[in-house]
């Protein structure tokens, strides 16, 4: 393991560390009583106390954080999102850690302008406000506005907050590495890849270039919505340490929580919800942090219009991903807990499970307890974090796509219903899940589907004959004796005759397979026409054979 002392700014930065979590002690007084007896110069540290009371464990780690600074907010926000690593009290505590700081000086933000745009301030914007309308642990955004009367908001990465985090970073990767290598019920989790997925994903919201692209990205997706509005990226203003977007119009979303108009409330919320699964179902492209402060609503002519900003941190998901999401709710609506657990199985994420039945009947559970009979709704939030729980107690690694999928949606759930309760989310969901299954039916998903697989597929092909020599060999080689069972032989003949029959016929099918997609991939002209026509024909062929390969072996 490699040492983070790296420099001497390492060792203070640890010492300082160290400091803050003596300062609010250990989970008990009890055990803080014990180290001040062993260790009487403890006593003249600050107690964690608050008028008289001892500070709960959560509440501690949550102001130790705050104390620590950027990093470690960011951190704990992070494992706020971790139902699989931490209890549910902590996670309820870490969900306060606000992302807000005290603005720096604009002498500061001027210098960082400069230096990035290579032009003073005053020579690119006709106006721009000294105090910040927002400040966050990285950066802080400016109102500004050009000489041509464009109106826009910059955002200015805090001096020097690389090297602060960067210095962070190695602690956290150490302090892991330590806890791995001293606490053997930690490896399961793997808590130095916890931190290191921690740094790429920080690492990411320092360089807001990655961030420009990102939004412009939403802008693609959204270009034809009338209902959402992207803020354009002005890139001849935007570089590592500065990004410059279009002034959204509107308030945030949390400024309606309050409003009388009913209707108008519930206007806002289905729109918002609709922009939010296009983005999961439809685009598989999301925001990840999707807190009412990122959330804009402009109202004309009495209809909300929704603008996105803070596109730091995103999330993606595959097509395959988008069509098992929309599976499993599905199933969630339909209440079929076999079916959902045969799906999280095809997902790749219950291979293995010690008690299986115990698994599914606490499905049964949770399913049951998150589903509105009445109203025909169901928790999607509430539902993700309880079956996290479950598959944490069976010992299910989750992956972290699954995660910030479940972590989103439950942020966008809780930034609706406070503003509108009675909303229904799978109702919201139903015409991107509907869509996903029909594309899931069509000739041009399988065609995808195969040339997404293409060369996985041709380097079956090609190993298959290597392999097939070397099982032979080992046959030659070594003693090779095969157990069988068939109450005649007559029987047994009969099974290997069809099971030599399938084999055979499903190689010349991969064959066909292979062969057609070359030539649909080529615009030869032959004597019966074009080589992408013969392709289409050969691909169906293939196809029509394989279904009833399927079907013959269903009813076997």
């Amino acid at each position: 393991m490699l040492s983070f002392l790296e420099t001497p700014g390492d060792i203070k930065r640890f010492l300082e560390i160290m400091r803050v979590f003596l300062k609010y002690g250990w989970e008990t007084s009890k055990e803080m009583k014990g180290m001040k007896e062993r260790f009487p110069f403890l006593s003249r540290l600050e107690g964690s106390y608050e008028g008289g009371k001892e500070i709960p464990g959560p509440v501690k780690l949550r102001k130790i954080f705050e104390e620590l600074g950027p990093t470690f907010i960011k951190f704990g926000q992070m494992l706020s999102t971790r139902p699989d690593l931490v209890k549910e009290e902590y996670i309820n505590e870490l969900k306060k850690l606000q992302d807000e700081a005290p603005p720096f000086d604009f002498v500061e933000v001027k210098h960082i302008v400069k230096n990035e745009l290579k032009k003073p301030i005053d020579s690119i914007f006709k106006r721009f406000e000294k105090k910040p309308v927002a400040a966050a642990s990285i950066g802080q955004v400016h109102l500004a506005e050009l000489h041509n009367g464009k109106k826009l908001a910059v955002k200015v990465q805090r001096p020097d907050i690389e090297h602060i985090i960067a210095e962070d970073l190695r602690i956290i990767h150490f302090i892991a590495g330590l806890v791995e290598k001293s606490i053997k019920e930690t490896q399961y989790y793997n808590p130095t890849s916890i931190a290191d997925e921690f740094a790429e994903t920080i690492r990411k919201e320092l360089d807001y270039n990655m961030e420009a692209k990102n939004a412009e990205r939403f802008a693609i997706n959204f270009k034809h919505d009338p209902n959402v509005r992207i803020p354009k990226v002005y890139w001849e203003y935007t570089r590592r340490r500065v990004i410059t977007l279009e002034r959204v119009r509107g308030k945030k979303i949390s400024e309606f929580y309050n409003y009388k108009n009913k209707a108008l409330k519930k206007k806002i919320a289905n729109t918002y919800i609709d922009c939010f699964f296009k983005q999961m179902l439809l685009y598989g492209f999301f925001q990840a942090d999707p807190h009412p402060a990122n959330i804009f609503v402009y109202i004309q002519k009495g209809k909300p219009i929704i603008s996105l900003v803070d596109f730091g941190m995103v999330g993606r998901l595959d097509y395959e991903l988008r069509d098992s999401f929309a599976v499993v709710m599905v199933l969630i609506v339909d209440r079929n807990v076999k079916g959902l657990a045969k799906q999280l199985q095809a997902m790749k994420l219950i291979n293995r499970l010690d008690d299986e039945q115990q698994f599914t009947l606490e499905l049964a559970e949770i399913i049951d307890y998150f589903y509105d009979v009445n109203s025909n709704r169901v928790n999607l939030a509430g539902f993700g974090n309880a079956l996290i729980k479950v598959m944490v107690k069976h010992k299910v690694k989750i992956p972290k796509h699954y995660l910030l999928f479940l972590r989103s949606i439950g942020i966008a759930q809780d930034s609706v219903q406070r503003l509108y309760p009675d909303i229904n989310l799978i109702a919201n969901a139903r015409p991107y899940i509907e869509k996903l299954l029909k594309e899931k039916m069509k000739p041009e998903y399988m065609l995808r589907s195969f040339r997404e697989n293409y060369f996985e597929f041709q380097r079956f092909l090609r190993d298959f004959p290597e392999s097939v020599m070397k099982i032979f060999k080992k046959m030659e080689e070594e003693d090779f004796k095969v157990s069988v069972e068939a109450e005649t032989l007559d029987e047994l003949g009969h099974s290997l005759s069809k099971s030599s029959n399938t084999v055979s016929v499903s190689v010349i099918v991969a064959a066909l397979i292979l062969a057609s997609s070359l030539m649909l991939n080529s615009q030869l002209e032959t004597v019966v026409g074009s080589t992408a026509d013969i392709g289409a024909v050969g691909f169906i062929a293939a196809i029509v054979i394989g279904m009833l390969i399927v079907m013959k072996a269903l009813k076997a």
